[in-house]
């Protein structure tokens, strides 16, 4: 039996998203988009998918930053958008049960990442 990982991996590798192994876990590219697949080793049942540095942050854009990943944060369901030291990564955490249906998780969890990065850049370009 092989472990939700080696699933993970072999589901990405089905749909032609050619994952690296990390020592983190997974990185793929889809669309132009880079996510990363973050795995706890020490808790084998949670994933966390991420879109890291869409937006690079510094001293003049930090509280815009702030203000737009708070309206991520507030109104996309799932997702966290983090303002980090000097960019922002939005992230879909997720628990995910002993047999996963990476089919169905996968392409929505990225939908809603792809849903969350737009919902920041309409809340910087607005303000």
């Amino acid at each position: 039996m092989s472990t939700i990982k080696e699933q993970l991996g072999a589901y990405l590798s089905k749909e032609g998203l050619r994952p690296e192994d990390k020592p983190y876990g997974f990185h793929f590219n889809f669309e132009d988009l880079s996510y990363h697949v973050f795995w706890d080793a020490d808790d084998p049942r949670y994933l966390s998918l991420t879109l890291p540095g869409i937006f690079d942050v510094d001293d003049n854009n930090r509280d815009d930053a702030l203000y737009a990943a708070n309206q991520v944060n507030d109104n996309v369901k799932v997702v966290k958008a983090l303002v980090r030291k000097d960019d922002v990564w939005v992230v879909a955490e997720f628990l995910i049960d002993q047999t996963p249906d990476f089919e169905d998780l996968i392409p929505r969890m990225m939908k809603i990442l792809k849903g969350a990065r737009l919902n920041f850049y309409d809340t910087i370009r607005n303000l």
